[in-house]
């Protein structure tokens, strides 16, 4: 597993790339060199999404979209302590794939919009009325729903883990737009199938779509603690009339598009995909401005990586994921706080439908 070594100029040098100003470089240098001893100290690794700002981007050991993550945690054997610079799912999936190294959080309020829509006792319900389906959860889930699911997906790997898993008819939940981008063309190519998408808790009951007929079926559960849906904050607020406006103004070669943004945003996108796949796909393309519809610090490591490529966004943040602070990092790694536990029955749960990921898409 790498270790990061801090390079003083080259980090500097990719602050003042992304517009840090000369003051702003000197405030965190600092405190970089300061988490980077307690690093070495703690024998610790430090693991970050590319959703977090820059400067805890560049001094991770490792960043990377959710999957790449995931992965990443099965590896790790030889450190005593692994801080997720993440939002708390993403930090309790490190814990569940990774079960005897400690895992701490800078921030234990980092939650995440999509996985409070959803919760084990709603999965519990759909579960009863669709006995024979396949429940596959999204990765930004808490372990307590993910315990309930028959799979994980991630944004990367939803569609394949939908065409490979058994059931009638797949529900897939519970970020409404994200079912909805992935099921549509699977349900064209399979349409003896039936796709659900989950739609959200309305009247206390859960709403589930047939993406197909456009039916929708209820859930009775009456009052549950979750959000009316599980939708993500930031990619529900790009608009279709914002990306045309843009993308006329900027004379835009291309527009790459996150999964859970609306599906009329997705339908004009020239590619639709997580942020790995984002990164991946300019290095392909041979176009030179690209508007990007996703976090705007995803911007950071496409910048960095295609520096003779444009980029633009509205730049909408995650407020979740910013609530990860280099002093609040610096706080994790040296007091060893905030860690992720988990009951043994919730563990095994999570843990089983994280590996039935990892089995169909392998």
């Amino acid at each position: 597993m790498p270790q990061q070594c801090l390079d003083d100029e080259l980090i500097e040098d990719k602050l003042a790339a992304q517009h840090y100003t000369g003051e702003q470089i000197a405030q965190i240098m600092p405190k970089l060199k300061e988490i980077d001893d307690l690093r070495r100290d703690k024998n610790a690794l430090i693991l970050a999404h590319y959703y977090q700002i820059l400067p805890i981007q560049l001094i991770a050991d490792i960043r990377g979209d959710s999957l790449k993550l995931a992965m990443a945690a099965r590896e790790i054997r030889d450190k005593q302590l692994i801080v997720s610079s993440t939002v708390h799912f993403m930090a309790e999936m490190v814990k569940l794939l990774n079960q005897k190294i400690k895992v701490v959080i800078p921030d234990l309020t980092a939650s995440c919009s999509i996985a409070e829509g959803i919760n084990g006792e709603a999965l519990r319900a759909i579960r009863k009325s669709f006995p024979s389906a396949a429940i596959i959860g999204y990765i930004n889930t808490t372990a307590e729903s993910k315990a309930e699911m028959d799979s994980v997906c991630t944004s990367t790997n939803a569609a394949l883990v939908a065409q490979s898993i058994s059931g009638s008819p797949i529900i897939l939940l519970p970020d409404y737009n994200l079912s909805k981008n992935v099921l549509i063309p699977l349900a064209e190519i399979n349409p003896r199938q039936t796709y659900l998408a989950y739609k959200g808790m309305e009247n206390g009951s859960l709403v589930l779509e047939d993406v197909s007929k456009g039916e929708l079926h209820r859930v009775w559960t009456g009052h549950l603690s979750i959000r009316d849906k599980g939708t993500c904050e930031v990619h529900e607020r790009f608009t279709l009339g914002e990306v045309e406006h843009l993308k006329k103004k900027h004379n835009i070669d291309e527009v790459l598009s996150h999964p859970e943004v609306n599906p009329d945003v997705a339908a004009i996108s020239d590619m639709v995909g997580g942020t790995k796949n984002m990164i991946d796909y300019v290095g392909l393309s041979p176009s030179k401005r690209f508007l990007v519809i996703t976090e705007c610090d995803l911007l950071a490591a496409l910048r960095e990586a295609y520096p003779d490529r444009e980029f633009i966004t509205p730049c909408y943040l995650c407020q979740y994921m910013k609530k990860n602070t280099l002093d609040n990092l610096t706080n994790s790694l040296r007091n060893e706080v905030y860690e992720i536990k988990l009951d043994q029955r919730t563990a095994e749960g999570a843990r089983r439908s994280l590996e039935r990921m990892f089995e169909l898409t392998q």
